[in-house]
């Protein structure tokens, strides 16, 4: 049985964002405002992930 985290995740990574679980780091695009995209903000406020900015 899948997780919240688990659903949360694959969400994430079907809009294109890369995430590294073992770390916690989601890599987001600079050009765009991470923390409006709500698996984001759920994740780094629930699962204690965190949020790397990367030029693309």
């Amino acid at each position: 049985m899948a997780s919240k985290r688990d659903n949360l995740l694959y969400k994430l990574r079907k809009k294109g964002v890369r995430v590294l679980t073992r770390e916690r780091t989601i890599f987001f695009a600079f050009d765009r405002e991470p923390f409006d995209v709500v698996q984001v903000k759920r994740l780094c406020r629930e699962y204690h992930f965190n949020v790397q900015l990367e030029l693309q």
